[in-house]
């Protein structure tokens, strides 16, 4: 086997966790409404305060050539769809970003903080007109 360092940069594990909770239900990143002065300051906000913070300790290999496992940790700040249970919600999230980040990166995961910043609510589709059937009147 060629030997040499695999770094995988924080930039990686942050689309990990995104692609994880895009498979769990009741789960933003940012609220749906991007219409509103109040959102734009928010999504300004955002860039500023990314919504997903890795600290890890990259894999080593000592003299021996014993390989030491890298290890990861998150803080994820996420909207939660007003209605669904909380805890049930955050914990599906944890197991899936474990999940994924074991699963390709074969880093330890040490800890998963998820901070519900805010919950939002689902607008009701409208309803489309119904149109009377060709020839009735």
């Amino acid at each position: 086997m060629i030997q040499g360092k695999t770094v995988i940069s924080d930039e990686v594990f942050v689309d990990i966790v995104k692609a994880a909770a895009e498979t769990i239900a009741h789960v933003a990143f940012a609220p749906a409404d991007t219409g509103s002065f109040l959102s734009l300051a928010k999504r300004v906000t955002d860039k500023m305060i990314p919504p997903i913070d890795v600290k890890k300790t990259e894999a080593s290999v000592d003299e021996n050539g014993t390989v030491t496992k890298g290890h990861v940790s998150f803080e994820v700040r996420v909207y939660i769809e007003y209605g669904a249970i909380v805890p049930e919600v955050v914990e599906a999230l944890r197991e899936a970003i474990v999940r994924e980040v074991v699963s390709l990166t074969d880093f330890y995961v040490d800890r998963v903080d998820v901070i519900v910043v805010k919950l939002y609510r689902v607008k009701p589709a409208e309803a489309e007109p119904v149109s009377e059937p060709a020839g009735e009147k």
